[in-house]
């Protein structure tokens, strides 16, 4: 019996695979700077050497929840410090979203449409898999014609977020 070993992107690699999957679009990351990330939920799998981050990502009056998993946490080094949702603080060697593997999440519908399934298939995505996305007529684009994994524009702009709070490095 054969068993398949994932090998999870880092958010780095996820951010540049979505601006590949997309190079002419105007959205996306171009779009970042008006989202605001509030309510941020912090919790750390010690055992698992994992870091469970979550916020509220708020945009033309809706919000959607962004997700990142960190692997591979460090929680022996005292290299940063922070209070988690559970109250405690956890010290923890610096995260980095260019060397840390990531699992990833978003409610909105660009992450649900585009990047879920391919998100799977790479082994970066956080919960269940959807099955991919299937055209009902041929006049309408394919949701992602690459098929490449990627982050939606809520996942940028909290990876940017965490990355100028000192959370993470690039």
């Amino acid at each position: 019996m054969q068993f398949k070993v994932f090998v999870e992107s880092t958010a780095q690699e996820l951010w540049q695979s979505a601006v590949s999957a997309f190079p002419g679009t105007k959205k996306r990351q171009h779009a970042i700077d008006p989202i605001v990330i509030e309510n941020l939920k912090i919790l750390p799998f010690v055992g698992m050497k994992t870091l469970f981050l979550k916020s509220d990502a708020r945009n033309e009056d809706k919000t959607y929840n962004p997700i990142f998993i960190f692997k591979g946490v460090n929680y022996q080094s005292p290299e940063y410090s922070l209070a988690a949702t559970d109250g405690k603080i956890y010290t923890f060697g610096r995260l980095s979203l260019s060397k840390n593997e990531v699992l990833t999440r978003c409610s909105c519908p660009d992450f649900y449409w585009r990047f879920q399934h391919y998100n799977h298939l790479d082994g970066s995505l956080q919960g269940r898999n959807r099955s991919s996305y299937k055209r009902i007529t041929e006049n309408m684009p394919a949701a992602n014609p690459l098929e490449l994994p990627g982050l939606c524009k809520h996942l940028m702009k909290f990876a940017k977020t965490l990355q100028n709070s000192g959370v993470v490095s690039e």
